[in-house]
């Protein structure tokens, strides 16, 4: 598989990656340009630090085809990622040949597994912390499983716990404990298929949720304890994080569409009306509604007003419903107690109106609203929460790429070829 943006890194120093979000209501690419360290490359460093991302392309188009995470019309999803990603590369001027992939739905499954291995008294380098995650790796995984990711939580070496990283470290005995992130076989199949039609390959396929939190979270909001809810059009993802590690993630299959339809019916108006009602004045609280204000629903020749508290009566039930669920996902989890740096709510649903406030006193925990683009690299219409899995989704893996870099010059093509043999393996089934 040709990764296309090596020629790049090894002119620039820096390189191209790209994002690619296949929702229920939108396809959004995005191309950016990740700044590496001066060491071994040359020129352009700019004023933006290692590993920083200037976004430099995008495009946006209507989603047709997928449902909760599920495409329904082959056809129609590649044409709308074709489309897509032709946006985002004519307003980079760049041409891409590789993307990460975010991927959702009910079928995502998250199982805790162990590896242990003897490293007779030497050195751990990355060939033994690669060699360790492949022994934790070797669970039973039913023949219609996809493995997406093995995320270690921590390492243990000799029986000292809570290492988080044992590069350098010497000793006789390796363990670590994981999280694997399983998929249907099919459902990952048919998504790396669809992106080959519209001629894209993939590079990595990745979690939605744990894109969303590779452009939401600090490093102290990991230590601390913290849950990210990303509520989407078909489905609500999360990542929940402690101690510096994912502990725990899921997908509940209710999201942004859900509440468009309680509009819809509730008001009696077609889909699309409802969604630009949702947009314009959805408000999840009553308390929080506009009480005297009105709603004007309807084309504009024919259009009838409404009451906003109205709106806010058929939405404030789903949202109770929703948050109701993602409490559950919190205390059948044991985490409740742990977030402690509270819960980042974002995806397009979380701009209803009152959504954070409903959050915190349901959740019990404080709410923030989380959108990309802190780092001040991005346009102002991607600093949107609706953005964020597809902003993560581009930088996905690239600072643990320069981790390897510092570390050992050998450290971002292991990566690659791990995700290159990955790939392949799943095309061979």
């Amino acid at each position: 598989m040709p990764f296309g943006f090596i020629k790049d890194i090894s002119l620039k120093g820096s390189c191209l990656v790209a994002g690619l979000d296949i929702g229920s209501t939108k396809v959004c690419a995005v191309i950016g340009e990740v700044i590496y360290p001066e060491r071994g490359w040359q020129g352009n460093p700019g004023s933006a630090k290692a590993g920083a991302i200037n976004v430099i392309g995008s495009g946006t188009v209507v989603s047709n085809g997928i449902k909760k995470g599920v495409i329904t019309n082959m056809e129609g999803i590649v044409e709308a990622v074709r489309e897509a990603v032709r946006e985002a590369e004519r307003s980079a001027g760049a041409v891409v040949k590789n993307i990460n992939a975010g991927i959702t739905g009910g079928h995502i499954g998250c199982l805790a597994s162990h590896g242990v291995i003897a490293i007779k008294d030497r050195e751990i380098k990355a060939r033994e912390i690669e060699s360790v995650l492949e022994a934790a790796r070797a669970v039973a995984i039913p023949f219609d499983r996809e493995i997406l990711h093995v995320i270690p939580v921590d390492y243990t070496v000799d029986g000292q716990r809570g290492i988080s990283n044992p590069r350098g470290m010497i000793g006789i005995r390796l363990e670590t404990d994981v999280q694997i992130i399983t998929g249907a076989a099919g459902i990952v199949k048919t998504l790396a298929r669809s992106c080959q039609k519209a001629g894209i390959e993939i590079s990595e396929i990745v979690l939605n949720p744990l894109a969303s939190a590779d452009a939401l979270l600090t490093t102290d909001e990991k230590e601390r304890g913290v849950a990210v809810f990303d509520i989407g059009g078909g489905t609500t993802d999360m990542a929940m994080f402690r101690d510096g590690a994912l502990c725990h993630s899921g997908v509940i299959t209710l999201g942004g569409s859900n509440f468009t339809n309680d509009i819809a019916i509730g008001l009696r108006i077609p889909s699309n009306e409802a969604e630009a009602v949702k947009i314009k004045y959805g408000c999840t609280m009553l308390s929080h509604a506009d009480a005297g204000g009105t709603a004007e629903i309807g084309p504009a020749a024919n259009s009838r007003s409404i009451p906003r508290s109205y709106i806010a009566e058929i939405l404030q039930p789903r949202a109770e419903e929703l948050l109701q669920l993602l409490r559950e996902q919190l205390i059948s989890a044991n985490l409740h107690k742990d977030m402690n740096a509270g819960i980042v709510l974002t995806g397009g649903g979380a701009l209803m109106k009152g959504m954070d406030a409903m959050a915190e006193n349901i959740l019990e925990l404080p709410v923030r609203i989380g959108s990309p683009g802190q780092d001040g690299l991005l346009d102002e219409k991607l600093c949107n929460p609706e953005f964020s899995t597809c902003i993560g989704l581009m930088g996905y893996g690239t600072r643990e790429h320069l981790r390897g870099f510092s570390a050992d010059g050998r450290g971002m093509m292991q990566n690659i070829r791990v995700r290159i043999s990955d790939l392949a393996r799943i095309f061979r089934h």
